[in-house]
């Protein structure tokens, strides 16, 4: 099953894609192609979603990737669909139009890491107190010390 979906990202698509295990298969993918290419995975029974993952590389110089998981529970095979995305450009499409159950997980991108989603209808604060907006904590650059309460001393 993981050959025929790999077959239809590497013609159909022009991706990249290769067996990360038995079970499952990482996708490369641009922004433009990504919610047609999630679409297509929809329809080959990838409708389970199970999470929008970030992983921040820039001190390193490579920017940010997201990763998409999906899996088919019937054929108990999962695709990983990874953008990477610069640090100067950290705007992607939404994909909650397609799998409505990844927007709290597109939110919470936003807010811990900053990528915008486009099109999400609600990119606002989940987690963090108001006056934490903008300061995405989950970066490698986000100064922890900068924004900690001062401890109260024990007497």
């Amino acid at each position: 099953m993981l050959e025929e979906i790999r077959k239809i990202v590497e013609e159909e698509f022009e991706l990249q894609a290769e067996s990360f295990d038995t079970n499952v298969l990482l996708i490369r993918c641009s922004r433009g192609k990504l919610k047609k290419l999630m679409n297509t995975l929809k329809s080959q029974g990838f409708n389970y979603p199970h999470t929008i993952s970030v992983v921040d590389y820039t001190p390193k110089g490579k920017g940010f990737e997201v990763n998409y998981i999906l899996e088919n529970l019937v054929f108990k095979k999962m695709v990983v669909v990874r953008v990477e995305l610069s640090e100067d450009d950290l705007s992607i499409p939404t994909v909650s139009d397609v799998f409505p159950a990844f927007q709290p997980h597109e939110r919470e991108c936003w807010e811990m890491f900053g990528i915008n989603f486009v099109g999400n209808p609600r990119l606002e604060v989940m987690l963090l107190p108001e006056w934490a907006e903008g300061l995405f904590p989950l970066r490698k650059s986000y100064d922890f010390k900068k924004h900690r309460k001062p401890s109260k001393e024990k007497k």
